[in-house]
């Protein structure tokens, strides 16, 4: 079994905690700060919940990738998720918490990627792509939040 790629990145948000928790924990607004993500439908619609089912489909380096989770834990500004998809086994949890003041909020995404099968042998560049658009992606989402 393969171990893990484990993914945590953290962007400071010049925004209220309250206001990037809703932006991150609305499923509808990720396809406007996640590059390559066509499809983030949560069932049922509506923010983050204990059992809700979510279905992303993401096209990145010209190949698409399907992944479907579900949220297990559900706290205050923030959720976590485990599921599985065409790399093989994902969990995650994205945090909200205050700033260094209280119109500012640190925004944290982490994901565990367990690739299997051939992916096993892709781990390195999983690792490096995955890591390198998620950072792009929580600067995209800090640059609309703070201007527009």
């Amino acid at each position: 079994m393969s171990h893990p790629i484990h993914i945590e990145e953290s962007v400071t948000i010049a925004r209220s905690p309250e206001l990037v928790w809703s932006a991150v924990a609305d499923y509808s607004t990720d396809t406007t700060w996640r590059t390559g993500l066509a499809d983030m439908t949560p069932d049922p619609p509506g923010p983050p919940a204990v059992g809700t089912k979510v279905h992303e489909e993401l096209t990145t380096g010209g190949r698409s990738y399907v992944a479907d989770s579900v949220v297990t834990h559900v706290g205050p500004m923030s959720y976590r998720f485990d599921g599985s998809g065409t790399l093989g086994k994902l969990a995650g949890s994205r945090i909200v918490v205050t700033g260094a003041c209280p119109s500012e909020a640190v925004f944290t995404y982490q994901i565990a990627i367990t690739p299997s099968g051939r992916n096993r042998l892709l781990r390195p560049i999983i690792a490096r792509t995955a890591r390198r658009g998620l950072r792009r992606d929580l600067q995209r989402l800090r640059d609309l939040l703070e201007h527009g």
